[in-house]
């Protein structure tokens, strides 16, 4: 499409997109009634103030999911969007059913490993089969182990968003990090897409952001699922202007704290799934209020992010400045959350 069209459509798919995500959010607590979704105080871990709907989710992913078909439709990327629709569909009533009733994460892990596989076979453009890094010379091939490391890439984003997901604001501004940076990258055919799940992203943050509803388990899979599909088509349509290490740096700090977390439950003979109170976002709101630790956290991602993407040469340098950041956090870490201010929402 060209520059005029292009732009026209992303505008109405950002106001569709929005339109649907905030009859979503003002029904909230109805259709959370109605699907049996929502998260009630349980005077322990979860100390929010109120019953909250776990509908965030379907806030992001109905107009993603009605966009996506009809993009398959009307463009020469059938497969493409047809793969993104039903990747996004199986995770979003995978987590639906994980909010009703726990799902064993064994089980959740095989389901997203097989629907990852369903798209790499639907899509081989999906696969990661080579890397091309700002500060080498050639490219890094995967020969024969290119579907085994996208499907660690995927599932491991899955979980770092998934663990993440504690904090009013956290994941669904990450995703809006992450999604207007691929916007920025990305070819032209998925502006339209992006934008939709902008509209909706920015409109269900306005309502998490005010304890409104809860993203749950529906939009963390589903959301990390999409934009994990997402960046790694970016990258291997886009990887002259794109490469790997910008898209790693992009994901770099949810990816490490997930992977610190998971260590340090199994050296305490845990397991790496065990909820605990160590993550980022923890430590974070021990020590400020938390529209300061999520200001911190979205500035870790996004500064770094940002201004590398406008100049991938200085991709390296960020992403140490970022790790520099999170081992400073750590360290300077003085004691944990209490009981009293802890909130899961």
């Amino acid at each position: 499409m060209d520059g005029a069209t292009g732009i026209i459509a992303c505008l109405f798919s950002t106001l569709a997109a929005a339109l649907i995500s905030g009859t979503v959010c003002l029904f909230a607590d109805d259709l959370g009634r109605l699907l049996n979704v929502v998260d009630k105080p349980d005077g322990r871990r979860k100390i929010h103030p109120r019953a909250t709907p776990l509908v965030g989710g379907l806030a992001v992913m109905l107009p993603l999911l009605a966009a996506a078909p009809i993009f398959a439709i009307v463009t020469d990327f059938t497969s493409f969007y047809l793969a993104l629709f039903a990747a996004g569909m199986v995770c979003t009533v995978l987590g639906f059913v994980d909010d009703r009733r726990h799902v064993r994460p064994s089980l959740r892990l095989l389901i997203s490993v097989a629907v990852c596989v369903a798209v790499l076979i639907m899509v081989p453009t999906f696969e990661l089969t080579f890397f091309n890094f700002t500060f080498l010379d050639d490219a890094v091939f995967l020969s024969g182990w290119g579907m085994l490391f996208t499907l660690m890439c995927l599932v491991g984003l899955q979980n770092a968003v998934n663990m993440a997901d504690g904090k009013n604001g956290l994941v669904i501004g990450l995703s809006l990090i992450w999604t207007t940076l691929l916007m920025i990258v990305g070819p032209a055919h998925l502006g339209p897409l992006l934008a939709a799940m902008i509209g909706g992203l920015a409109v269900a943050f306005v309502f998490n952001i005010h304890g409104r509803l809860f993203l749950g388990d529906a939009g963390a899979y589903a959301i990390s699922m999409m934009v994990g599909l997402l960046a790694i088509y970016v990258y291997a349509v886009e990887f002259v202007v794109v490469p790997a290490d910008l898209v790693a740096l992009w994901f770099l700090i949810p990816v490490v704290d997930c992977i610190r977390l998971m260590v340090t439950r199994i050296a305490r003979g845990k397991s790496p799934f065990a909820p605990d109170r160590d993550h980022l976002h923890h430590l974070l709101y021990a020590n400020m209020p938390w529209r300061w630790g999520l200001t911190v956290y979205l500035g870790l991602v996004g500064l770094p992010s940002f201004a590398a993407t406008m100049n991938p040469g200085t991709t390296l340098y960020w992403a140490l400045f970022s790790l520099a950041c999170y081992g400073g956090i750590l360290v300077l870490k003085v004691r944990q959350p209490s009981e009293r201010r802890l909130s899961l929402g």
